[in-house]
This record gives structure tokens, sequence and C-alpha cells, in this order.
């Protein structure tokens, strides 16, 4: 029994260092998005689908996607940032297990995603997304659930921008 100890141990150890280069990896990225303007935070699911027309909705299969296609989330955009990385140490015990299981080589479940035109958002694997991206993991597998809106989200984004503009004073 001691000799499973040791190795688990070890793996224990290094999961709780990579949360914490991670986090602060994230400190960094937070901080340079925020000096040179750009937003941190992971879009809400909730948030688009509120203002918009859902066209329709199909299951699309289990697909590897690349990490950097996923922008969203539908719940935790306070747990991590746009780029996974964890924003909170609550998350930390679940991050070292999952992290712990993965350097085992053991294979996880796939991700739950759902792909609004285009742009996944995270439906279940925060936690697994945020591992695999700190080790270096380009690609993950996910379920992917494919919905379509009536307007793409790009063209929801212009208008939105130009009712901005209207608004701002001194700008009409």
């Amino acid at each position: 029994m001691l000799e499973n100890s040791r190795p688990e141990q070890i793996q224990t150890e290094q999961a709780v260092r990579l949360f914490w280069r991670s986090t602060k990896s994230g400190w960094w990225h937070r901080l340079w998005a925020w000096l040179t303007r750009r937003g941190s935070r992971l879009l809400e699911l909730d948030a688009v689908l509120c203002c918009q027309q859902l066209e329709s909705s199909h299951y699309a299969g289990l697909q590897s996607v690349n990490i950097d296609c996923i922008k969203g989330t539908q719940g935790k955009s306070n747990a991590f940032d746009a780029e996974f990385y964890p924003v909170k140490e609550i998350t930390r015990s679940r991050w070292v297990s999952v992290a712990r299981e993965k350097m085992r080589g053991h294979e996880l479940p796939p991700v739950e995603l759902v792909d609004v035109d285009g742009v996944c958002f995270v439906r279940d694997g925060h936690h697994r997304i945020s591992v695999a991206r700190s080790l270096g993991q380009d690609f993950i597998e996910a379920e992917i659930t494919e919905m379509n809106l009536l307007r793409r989200l790009c063209e929801c984004a212009s208008k939105e921008e130009e009712g901005t503009a209207s608004q701002v004073p001194g700008t009409n």
C-alpha cells in the first residue's frame, strides 16, 4: 500500500503545481487584457440566446474540437477566463482531481459543447478543458449540439455596435 501512495502523492503535488502555474498565467493574461482593453471573460450562452431567435438545433455527434474555438460557457463565466485559466481558488479541488487523472493517462469523458454558428460554448467540461489547455493539448473530444440562429452572431454584434454608437452623446 505504501508503494502505491508515494506515486499518487507525487502526481497530486504535480497537479497542484500545475493548477497554481495555470492560475498565475491566468492572472497575467487578465492583466494584459485589462491593459490592452480587451475582454477576458467567457461569453454567456444564455445572454446570446435570450436576445436571438433560434432557427434549429440538433445533435452533431462526437468531434475533435480545437480548444481555441471554445469562446463561451453555459453558466460558469466567473470560474474560468476566456482562455480557460481558473479564476477562483474554489475550483482547485476539482481541477487538481481532473489533472491527476489526466496525468495518470486515464481517458476522460468528452466535454459537452453547444456550437452556435461556429462559436462553441461549454455546457459540461470546464475543468477538463482548462486542464487540457494547461497540459498543452490543442484539441479535445466533445459531444456537440449545433444551434442555428435566424441571424448570425457576427451580424447581431454589428447591429448592436451600430445601436450603441448612435446612443453615445455627441455621435449623432
